[in-house]
């Protein structure tokens, strides 16, 4: 079980870094003509930070270890 937690919390760990690349990329294109395309990309963003509370609260879940302990 441990080895599916840290599995989890790797995955949570590359998403949000593909989180923080969108956020950049969404910061640019919020400061050029596609600024409709920003909105969507920090949509997309919001979407990738619920995935990711999910995937951080099956693997406390798994530990028993409580939310927000890390």
């Amino acid at each position: 079980m441990r080895t599916l937690h840290d599995d989890l919390e790797h995955t949570a760990d590359d998403l949000e870094e593909i989180a923080r690349g969108l956020a950049g990329h969404a910061l640019y294109l919020s400061h050029s003509i596609h600024t409709q395309d920003a909105l969507d990309v920090k949509a997309r963003i919001s979407g990738l930070q619920a995935s990711i509370d999910d995937l951080r609260q099956v693997a406390d879940s798994i530990t028993g270890t409580p939310p927000g302990s890390d």
